[in-house]
């Protein structure tokens, strides 16, 4: 679909003269690993605001004409995540209002922990124009990249997306997480090398087996992505010993470890 034939939330056929506003999936960081839209978007972006992408890339893809705003965060860095979100609101907003076309440039695909549904209520408040462009989220990508399977034919057929991040001084839905653990799925765990220790003696309090496969893939979709390999026993005494660098995602699960020639399946 050229961008002379998008449709607004009411199906009505928008002109190419119309603002545009793309909330795009970058993908977890190579830029072969984009969808063909997405690179279409950034082309004929007049602006981009991009979030702490991993590498740069992935910009370099973009029209050299396009005006680039840094508009992320990175871990621990003092920003006011309210008032940097708003920040953003204001400038698609801005933008929209000088018939620009923008592009919302987010790492992995924007509903996965991405802030992405927030933007998109904004822009339906406010009128504007705006379509969400998916991309691959960073499990899923570390899953492939290691040939860790996610879904295996009769034996799971679920998954679990879950964030490490503690909230009023412990982890969320931990019982449901359990359950699944399990149940011989996995969960991907994201923003969790830091509590990973503690989580892992969470599951195992829950009568979850030490022995469960633990996998951390380190940057995602790079060159030097790295695999380590552990168990919920081991995890503590292994992070002890290596120093995964981040960004990192984190698998977990009875299956979670790589396929070989003498996997039994």
């Amino acid at each position: 679909m050229s961008i002379a034939e998008l449709y607004n939330q009411k199906g009505e056929l928008l002109s190419s003269e119309d603002h545009l506003i793309s909330i795009v999936g970058a993908g977890p960081g190579d830029p072969e690993l984009l969808t063909i839209r997405a690179l279409r978007r950034m082309e004929q972006a007049d602006v981009i605001l991009y979030d702490a992408l991993h590498g740069t890339d992935i910009l370099e893809l973009a029209s050299p004409f396009a005006l680039r705003i840094y508009a992320g965060k990175h871990y621990q860095d003092g920003q006011h995540q309210t008032e940097r979100q708003g920040n953003i609101h204001r400038q698609l907003k801005q933008f929209a209002a000088e018939g620009k076309r923008v592009v919302r440039l987010k790492a992995g695909d924007p509903f996965i922990f991405g802030r992405g549904a927030e933007e998109l209520a904004f822009c339906f408040q406010e009128k504007l124009n705006v379509e969400v462009v998916p991309g691959i989220t960073a499990g899923l990508a570390a899953a492939s990249g290691f040939h860790i399977p996610v879904t295996l034919r009769n034996v799971n057929s679920m998954a679990l997306f879950y964030t490490g991040h503690k909230r009023n001084g412990g982890f969320e839905n931990m019982d449901e997480v359990a359950a699944v653990i399990k149940a011989k799925a996995p969960v991907m765990v994201y923003m969790g090398l830091k509590n990973l220790a503690l989580l892992a003696s969470e599951l195992r309090s829950r009568e979850v087996s030490g022995d469960v496969p633990l996998q951390i893939v380190s940057r995602v979709g790079h060159p030097d992505q790295q695999l380590f390999t552990s168990s919920l026993a081991q995890i503590e005494s292994d992070l002890n010993r290596i120093d995964p660098p981040m960004p990192s995602v984190i698998l977990i699960g009875s299956h979670a470890h790589q396929v070989t020639g003498n996997t039994v399946l």
